[in-house]
């Protein structure tokens, strides 16, 4: 669908923009999360899924890739967002003990799942081998980790949306951080209990993507307004 294409180019565009930055010794981890999330999206497109794939043996290490970077991606976002909006609660459960066993746990369903799943030729989604129950299984792990961190963030992202003692542009990007989080989150929750989504199953989560990463660019533009004003920026933009 067009909307993996619009989700892959803004990603690329976000990473793209803080490159300056980056060569400078700032915002290395909100770029790695881009990086990481531009590949992930890239992989789900099925000229670049294949052409991946095939190079890696054709067994489907693409998709597996897909997860693993995307567990990355919530890691680095988590870990750097609950800092920015100074949000200890959310800190606690993202990168405390419960943090990181949701996480262990997902990363050791998800390599156990796909495993025993057989996958014996290049499918992007996996979907001519949805009737095995290890795929399934794979599957439902993949979005335990994500759905986890972006429920904790819903919360801070909103908190920074509504606060007025922060400038407009900065409340605009938590409206839409809040927003791609909330996606996130509702995906994960109506997938686990196999609500049919349809379409929707492409454009819920890659229409959050769009959210997001267009939240972390307003907040990057919101940094350079602050600097030609001799304003604090936000740790997101750093």
């Amino acid at each position: 669908m067009a909307i993996q294409w619009v989700a892959l180019a803004a990603c690329l565009l976000g990473a793209a923009i803080r490159i300056p930055d980056v060569v400078r010794g700032r915002g290395r981890v909100v770029f790695a999360a881009l990086v990481l999330l531009s590949v992930a999206v890239g992989l789900s497109l099925e000229p670049i899924y294949l052409a991946v794939d095939q190079l890696l043996g054709g067994v489907n290490l693409a998709n597996l890739m897909i997860r693993l970077c995307l567990y990355a991606v919530f890691v680095l976002l988590g870990v750097r967002m609950v800092a920015a909006f100074k949000a200890p609660r959310a800190r606690k459960f993202v990168v405390g003990p419960l943090g990181i066993a949701v996480l262990a746990v997902t990363v050791g369903a998800t390599v156990y799942f796909f495993v025993q799943s057989d996958l014996p030729y290049s499918d992007t989604g996996l979907t001519a081998f949805a009737d095995q129950e290890a795929v399934e299984r794979y599957s439902e792990a993949g979005r335990l980790y994500p759905g986890y961190v972006a429920a904790c963030l819903v919360g801070p992202a909103l908190a920074s949306a509504v606060n007025r003692h922060t400038r407009s542009l900065h409340r605009l990007a938590g409206a839409f951080l809040a927003l791609g989080f909330g996606m996130v989150t509702v995906f994960a929750a109506l997938q686990l209990f196999n609500v049919d989504l349809g379409a929707g199953a492409i454009v819920l989560p890659f229409s959050a993507i769009l959210c997001v990463v267009l939240g972390l660019c307003l907040i990057w533009f919101s940094k350079r307004r602050a600097a030609r004003s001799g304003g604090r920026s936000n740790l997101l933009a750093q």
